[in-house]
């Protein structure tokens, strides 16, 4: 039977850890990795590169004495492990063959899974009293009630206290297959209401630190910027008329290197008037149906890709294709904590309803601005017929997903996917614009008429918002980029560029006029030729 093992890690150190036959591996990776100074939650154990079980005891794993394990670094996301909770007599009626099955994350803890058990999330659906048990106690005369503390056995092991409880199924040594957990209570000399504070105030300890953990992943990177509403626009504005999509295309550009970027125009202010104390800016529908942008004259050689263009294209191809890491724990804590933070600078958002007929209304909304004030202005904005129809409101919401490699703050950093989806704001109370529906800058939201609402509303092409705002309604109106001339030699050399042609303005090869295009070196000897 072994007496004692080495540990060996990635560098080559060495750890000595006594065991005895009821010894467990999970306590020997514990010892080795703190007198190696490593996070045991981190690492496993290879014996003869082969995963050690680490829920087993030194007397079932079959290790020789003086066992050489190699320490090696665990897949930073949880694995999925069947657990079956077997229940006592009292509270086993019910479930079958008196167990609850479910299937949980490797990093849950045990305390975690009797509680998820208990509310009837995970099992047969039925709750239980798990955690909170409490047996009068008659000695005393009085009938107190004291706290039964629960009891699992696992693979031989009694963990009862409440800080055995707090264990993963990792640090147990369950990263996949199954586990059994036998589940008994124990009456202790603690009465019911104490135990409950002291439960209490173990979570808000952990809530502590968790907290201060993703702010001190936050504080780590203090150079990351967090953009305020008024300079990160949602890109869904530019989708608004068929004439906003004139200034993608109206100025003439060969190469961003060879013309300055001219300015781009302001537009110019439109009347206001007032709906529902709010505000209000209210365009007409487009007069002609050709959309302005298709009316602009281009150039072909606008849509032939520069070779920065191809690069940066393929670089871009390279990073997202790359294998990266999941955002840790804190990562995905600080990123919370700072879109948080950034939606609590949000004074106001700018908020453009299109309609049916290509009219628009634009009108600002506050943090306070719920789902249901949204309804109640687009409703004061229809014609009266139309007012008590039933419609619904969506707009593209923008949410990103990073990895761990970069910051973890940046909402727009390389490594963050940003993905947009259509979402339907409900008519309800609850929901606030800013907090909730995470609105921010500009907002573009499509009005569209349910199933329920009448033919002639569905038919209505015109006369869908009130008359007294369709007489104050102006035309958008988009002024062209002046297009600034290039000089011919220039534009034939960008072209060229564009293609990724190898020549000069010149149109000779970039290779020296000495050598001779093709032919066999000098140095090639042949068979046959001399």
């Amino acid at each position: 039977m072994a007496s004692h093992v080495v540990v060996i890690d990635s560098t080559a150190r060495r750890a000595t850890v006594k065991v005895t036959p009821t010894r467990h591996l999970t306590e020997v990776l514990s010892e080795a990795c703190s007198k190696l100074g490593l996070d045991a939650r981190q690492y496993g154990l290879k014996h003869q590169k082969k995963h050690v079980d680490l829920s087993l005891s030194i007397r079932l794993s079959g290790l020789s004495s003086g066992a050489k394990l190699e320490l090696v670094q665990l897949s930073r996301s949880p694995s999925v492990v069947s657990v079956a909770l077997q229940l006592p007599e009292s509270e086993a009626q019910g479930a079958p063959n008196g167990r609850l099955t479910d299937k949980f994350p490797s990093n849950t803890t045990l305390w975690h899974i009797m509680r998820k058990f208990e509310a009837g999330v995970a099992g047969d659906g039925i709750a239980r009293n798990l955690t909170a048990r409490g047996v009068p106690s008659t000695n005393n005369g009085a009938g107190r009630l004291f706290y039964q503390s629960p009891v699992i056995q696992i693979v031989g092991r009694e963990l009862s206290s409440f800080r055995d409880l707090q264990k993963t199924l990792g640090q147990l040594g369950f990263s996949s297959g199954s586990a059994l957990l036998r589940l008994n209570f124990r009456t202790t000399d603690q009465p019911l209401e104490e135990a409950m504070v002291e439960i209490e105030g173990y979570f808000k300890s952990i809530d502590e630190e968790v907290k201060g953990g993703a702010v001190a992943a936050k504080s780590s990177n203090p150079e990351t910027p967090v953009s305020s509403a008024s300079e990160e626009p949602t890109e869904s504005m530019p989708i608004s008329t068929p004439s906003n999509n004139a200034n993608s295309t109206s100025g003439q550009t060969s190469t961003p290197e060879e013309q300055p970027i001219p300015e781009t125009p302001v537009q110019p202010s439109s009347p206001t008037t007032i709906v529902s104390s709010r505000p209000t800016t209210v365009y007409a529908p487009p007069i002609n149906t050709v959309p302005q942008s298709a009316q602009t004259p281009f150039n072909e050689h606008d849509y032939v890709p520069t070779i920065d263009q191809a690069k940066a294209h393929q670089h871009h191809l390279n990073r997202t294709t790359r294998p990266n890491r999941l955002a840790t724990d804190a990562e995905l804590a600080a990123q919370a904590s700072a879109q948080e933070a950034k939606l609590s600078r949000i004074a106001d958002i700018e908020v453009k309803i299109r309609f049916p007929d290509q009219s628009q209304v634009v009108s600002k909304f506050t943090r306070e601005d719920t789902a249901q004030s949204l309804y109640a202005f687009i409703r004061s904005c229809l014609d009266n017929p139309l007012a008590g129809e039933k419609f619904t409101l969506s707009f593209f919401a923008t949410s990103s997903t990073g990895t761990g490699s970069g910051s973890g703050t940046q909402q727009h950093a390389p490594n963050m996917n940003v993905t947009k989806h259509q979402t339907v704001i409900p008519d309800v109370a609850e929901k606030r614009l800013i907090r909730d529906l995470r609105m921010d800058g500009r907002v573009l939201v499509n009005f569209s008429w349910t199933s329920d609402a009448s033919l002639n509303a569905r038919r209505a092409s015109t006369q869908i918002l009130r008359p007294e705002l369709r007489q104050v309604a102006s035309q958008i109106k988009v002024e062209e980029l002046a297009a600034v001339a290039v000089d011919e030699g220039k534009e034939d050399k960008s072209s060229l560029r564009r293609l990724g042609d190898g020549r000069d303005g010149d149109g000779h090869q970039g290779r020296s006029e000495g050598k001779k295009g093709g032919g066999v070196p000098k140095w090639l000897k042949l068979p046959g030729k001399k």
